[in-house]
């Protein structure tokens, strides 16, 4: 039995019900965040959390029960036997139902808050390998710093990457890569890394954040820039980040192969100093 939350209390997932006149529903009118379980505890959850409350304030919701986001997480993995095993745990607030109306309800209407966890394997065959992604021209709204729900550009990116067999769709937007549909993406340039600086183009991503953070640590020059898409054909490695792919190679972009097309002495390196500090963590 799936057990998930729902505004206050633990429930079958059966039980849930939500009104069609959720704002979530009629307008993608929510945020969102996810956190992944390292058979346990979760990485790094304080930046989660604080991501997610930077969200809602931007859309000017006011969930006053936010900090209990981590034992939320934490009850959720215990109530669905999930402790062992690498898990997920996904949470979406939405500013609640109320009659169809662009201007936002009373404050009194009570948010939408839905939370449920899912155990999942990690793809440690594309960490070794790499992968293949597609690039296009960024077509999403320019509040990308905003975990939104409202994701129809993400995901009709994402399936037209699909549909090719790529793994992931890179966003270009006036001649420079910003990210991907669901990842932040790094490229190795004269053995510096460089990834795009934050700004409301990209998701200030959680995993971004602790690669560079690494990086700098393992003695790699890291920029906070973007790069040309004509400066692929000088990118020696390149790298998506996101939570439950953590650091994965890619080897070819757009049709460009990346180095020599296999994942480069710099993303090992990163990949190799990130699970030591998950190994760490796990005492």
């Amino acid at each position: 039995m799936n057990i998930t939350y729902f505004n206050g209390a633990f429930l079958p997932k059966d039980e849930v019900k939500i009104s069609p006149d959720d704002r979530g529903f009629l307008f993608a009118d929510g945020i969102y965040e996810v956190v992944r379980w390292y058979e346990g505890f979760f990485y790094d959850i304080g930046s989660h959390l604080e991501r997610m409350k930077r969200s809602l304030r931007e859309l000017h919701i006011n969930w006053n029960d936010s900090d209990q986001f981590p034992s939320i997480a934490l009850d959720l993995i215990k109530k669905n036997g999930l402790d062992t095993q690498p898990a997920m745990v996904y949470i979406q607030i939405t500013r609640g139902a109320s009659k169809r109306s662009h201007n936002f309800p009373p404050d009194n209407i009570p948010l939408t808050v839905y939370a449920y966890a899912w155990g999942f394997k990690p793809d440690i065959v594309s960490q070794e390998t790499g992968i293949k992604v597609m690039l296009k021209e960024d077509i999403r709204w320019s509040r990308c710093d905003i975990k939104s729900i409202a994701l129809l550009a993400n995901t009709l990116s994402f399936q037209e990457a699909f549909e090719k067999g790529l793994r992931e769709c890179i966003f270009v937007r006036n001649g420079l890569i910003t990210e991907g549909s669901h990842s932040n993406i790094f490229f190795v340039i004269d053995e510096t890394l460089y990834t795009h600086p934050e700004s409301s183009h990209i998701l200030s991503g959680i995993s971004r954040k602790n690669i560079l953070r690494i990086a700098r640590e393992a003695g790699i020059k890291t920029i906070e820039e973007a790069i040309d898409e004509n400066m692929l054909k000088f990118t020696r490695e390149a790298f998506i980040a996101n939570t439950s792919a953590e650091a994965t190679p890619v080897t070819e972009i757009g049709g460009i192969t990346i180095g020599d097309g296999t994942p480069g002495t710099v993303t090992k390196l990163i990949i190799e100093r990130f699970h030591a500090e998950l190994g760490l963590l796990k005492g």
